[in-house]
C-alpha cells in the first residue's frame, strides 16, 4: 500500500487522486479525474439534507435540488466502478415531520437505476439516535398519530454483474457473514464523532469485509472524518477518499497517521 497523504483544496491542477490519499475538494470535480472502471467498491453516506451543520456545506436544499445533485455524483460513481464493482450507499429510509416527509433511500435507488446501476438489496439498521422519540402526534388516538421511523438503510448496488470477476481473499468471519446476509444489521452507532454525522468504524468494516476482497480499491466521495479510509487501511484495502472540508480532511489524516504510527497514537478511532 502507498503511504497516505493529503492533497490541498487550493491546488489548481486536478490530477487523479492518489491511492491512500485524503483528497480535499468537491467530489464532482475530483471524481472526474478518476479513471473509468478503476474502483472495486464505493462505501459512502452523502449529506442527509436535514439541516446538519457541516463545515462549509449547507445541508438544506430542496429535495428536488438534492436529487438533481445526487444524480450527478451517482453518474460519476457508476463510471468509475469496475464492471463487477459495487456501491454501499447509506441514508434514511424515511424522515421529516408530520407535515412533510421524505424517503431518501427509495428516491436515491430510483435515481441510481435511472443512471444505469443495478439493484441487489437494501439492508436496514436501527439508528438509536432516532429511536428516542418525543413526538407522538395525536396521543392514543387514530386522528393523526406520528409514526417514527428510526431506521437507516444501506442500498447495495452494482454496475454490470454482481458476481466478482476474479477470486480474491475474503476476511469476513462466519458469524458476521451469516448476520449481514440476513439483511437486518446490528450497527454500533457513533456517539463520539469529531464531525456532526459520523458513521462508525463498525459500519464501514461490515460493508468493506462483506463486499470486497483484501487488496481491493475502495472509494468514499463523502469522506468526512475518514472512517472508510481508516477502516480500509486497518483491513488491508486501498482507498480513495474525497472531502470538501479542509477541517475534516485534517481530522481524517490525523486518524490515518495514528493508525500507521501506533506508538504515537493519541487519536481515538471513532
Amino acid at each position: 500500500m502507498a503511504n497516505s497523504e493529503i492533497i490541498g483544496a487550493g491546488q489548481t491542477a486536478r490530477p487523479a487522486p492518489k491511492i491512500n490519499t485524503i483528497t480535499c475538494g468537491d467530489c464532482l470535480e475530483v471524481m472526474q479525474s478518476i479513471p473509468d472502471c478503476s474502483i472495486d467498491l464505493i462505501v459512502t453516506s452523502p449529506p442527509y439534507n436535514i439541516g446538519i451543520e457541516y463545515d462549509g456545506y449547507v445541508d438544506k436544499k430542496t429535495w428536488q435540488e438534492y436529487y438533481l445533485w445526487s444524480e450527478l455524483w451517482l453518474r460519476e460513481s457508476l463510471r468509475v466502478l469496475k464492471p463487477d464493482g459495487r456501491m454501499a450507499l447509506n441514508h434514511y429510509l424515511s424522515l421529516g415531520t408530520a407535515k412533510e416527509r421524505a424517503t431518501p433511500l427509495f428516491d436515491l435507488n430510483r435515481i441510481a437505476l435511472s443512471v444505469g446501476f443495478k439493484h441487489h438489496t437494501c439492508a436496514v439498521w436501527t439508528d438509536i439516535t432516532l429511536a428516542k422519540r418525543t413526538a407522538w402526534g395525536s396521543w392514543l388516538s387514530a386522528s393523526a398519530p406520528y409514526i417514527n421511523a428510526p431506521f437507516e438503510g444501506v442500498l447495495i448496488l452494482f454496475k454490470e454483474r454482481w458476481k466478482k470477476d476474479k477470486r480474491g481473499i475474503s476476511d469476513i468471519s462466519k458469524e458476521d457473514f451469516i448476520k449481514l446476509t440476513r439483511g437486518r444489521w446490528e450497527i454500533k452507532t457513533e456517539t463520539r464523532g469529531k464531525t456532526p454525522a459520523n458513521f462508525s468504524v463498525d459500519f464501514a468494516e461490515k460493508n468493506i469485509k462483506l463486499l470486497s476482497y483484501v487488496g481491493d480499491l475502495v472509494l468514499d466521495p463523502f469522506s468526512g472524518s475518514g472512517t472508510v479510509a481508516y477502516s480500509c487501511l486497518k483491513n488491508g484495502r486501498d482507498f480513495m477518499a474525497i472531502e470538501q472540508s479542509e477541517k475534516y480532511c485534517r481530522i481524517a489524516e490525523e486518524r490515518i497517521h495514528a493508525l500507521r504510527s501506533p506508538a504515537q497514537n493519541t487519536v481515538e478511532p471513532l
